[in-house]
Parts: C-alpha cells; structure tokens; sequence
C-alpha cells in the first residue's frame, strides 16, 4: 500500500485511522531514519504493561489507571529520549 500525506507547518503527518489501526499504532510510536526512509513502529501500550506487573496494596485499580497511564508514558518518553 502507498499513501501520499501532506506534512503540515509543525511538520506533522496524519497517519488514517484504518491504517494506525491495523498497524495497533497508539499514542507512543518508536520511530527511525534509515537512509531516506522513515521507520515507525508501534510500542507496547504502557497500560498493558502495568496491568501484569499491578502494584501490591492496589485498591481499586479502575480507580488508579489515570495516575498508572500518566507513570507509564512519562516512562515511555523517557524511553524513546534516550535512543534519540
């Protein structure tokens, strides 16, 4: 499949839903430069991740997810910071 996109002024590009979809593209994306080619991958959804390691003493998890899902995407950033 071939798309052509436009890169906006703040030099963004919409990736259509059908596409971030089927890819399971989410809010965090690692992405990479390879010659002329730019490489995005998607990444683990930081709220799975916490979900199977849920902290001993949680209450009522439903409750907590705002406060995981902040945690696990400043991780995330974090993360993706580094390899840059």
């Amino acid at each position: 499949m071939e798309l052509r996109l436009r890169i906006d002024d703040k030099g963004r590009i919409l990736i259509p839903a059908h596409i971030r979809k089927k890819l399971g593209l989410k809010r965090i994306v690692k992405i990479s430069v390879e010659e002329d080619r730019l490489i995005i991958e998607a990444i683990k959804d930081p709220i799975e991740t916490l979900t199977s390691t849920v902290i001993k003493g949680s209450k009522d998890i439903e409750k907590e997810i705002p406060e995981f899902r902040k945690i696990a995407e400043e991780e995330s950033l974090t993360r993706v910071r580094e390899e840059w």
